[in-house]
């Protein structure tokens, strides 16, 4: 359903945090964690920052953790962070065209968009970032 796998860099790059406890980790030792370049990941990490899911701190010793706990990051938290549009895109019909299918195509497909959308959010706002790390990361 997404166009990139930003979200789940992101979950991955999240649970790692919270794995660490509070423990600042740097871009490099992420980037390998996640399988991606450091250069990229500090965007990403850099777009979790400004929805408030992050800190970093810059320099010697520096990185990033969690900016809250992990049981208050939901996965819609995560979803919002990342994705700028919907995860669903509809094809615009023209208006030309005297087709009674294309005459209600556009209002059916962004109520069904509209709804699919909501239902993501609704289900991503169930799961937190802890829940992850407890049902599914070893100690």
């Amino acid at each position: 359903m997404l166009s990139n796998t930003h979200f789940s860099m992101a979950i991955h790059v999240l649970t790692a945090l919270a794995y660490g406890d509070g423990e600042l980790v740097g871009s490099d030792k992420l980037a390998k964690s996640v399988g991606t370049n450091p250069s990229f990941l500090r965007g990403l990490i850099g777009r979790l920052k400004e929805a408030g899911l992050v800190e970093t701190q810059m320099g010697k010793g520096g990185g990033t953790r969690l900016a809250r706990k992990a049981s208050k990051i939901t996965l819609r938290d995560v979803y919002q962070a990342m994705e700028s549009k919907p995860g669903l895109k509809t094809h615009l019909c023209c208006d030309v065209s005297k087709c009674p299918v294309q005459a209600g195509m556009n209002t059916l497909l962004t109520d069904i968009c509209g709804r699919v959308e909501a239902a993501v959010q609704t289900e991503l706002s169930r799961t937190t970032v802890k829940d992850l790390l407890s049902a599914y990361i070893e100690p």
